[in-house]
Parts: structure tokens; C-alpha cells; sequence
């Protein structure tokens, strides 16, 4: 089940007009008139983040 998934979808990705992040117009947008450049000080603030350790729920 999860190969026949996985095929499915790469078969919608094929089909999209814009499959790459960095070729997306909004992307691009954000980038120039926010973010500054990818991996920049702003971008990488922003966007990354980090795994923090954390107790699991209670199950009752």
C-alpha cells in the first residue's frame, strides 16, 4: 500500500507546472522582498527549526 502511494504521489508531482520550491514565482517573492537570500541570517531564523525532546501525553 504505501509503494502504491508513493507512486500516486510522484505521478500528481509530475503533472504540476511548478515542481521545485525555488521555482515557485511566491517563493521567489518572499525571498526578494523578505527573507533576503536563501540560507541568509532572516530566512534561516525564520524558517528552521529544532527538534526539542518532549514527555508524551498522558494516555487515559
Amino acid at each position: 500500500m504505501r509503494s502504491e502511494r508513493a507512486k500516486a504521489i510522484y505521478e500528481e508531482d509530475r503533472e504540476l507546472p511548478i515542481r521545485k520550491s525555488h521555482e515557485n514565482p511566491k517563493v521567489k517573492m518572499l525571498y526578494d522582498e523578505y527573507f533576503g537570500e536563501p540560507g541568509g541570517h532572516k530566512a534561516h531564523e525564520l524558517l528552521h527549526t529544532h527538534y526539542v525532546k518532549r514527555e508524551n501525553y498522558p494516555i487515559e
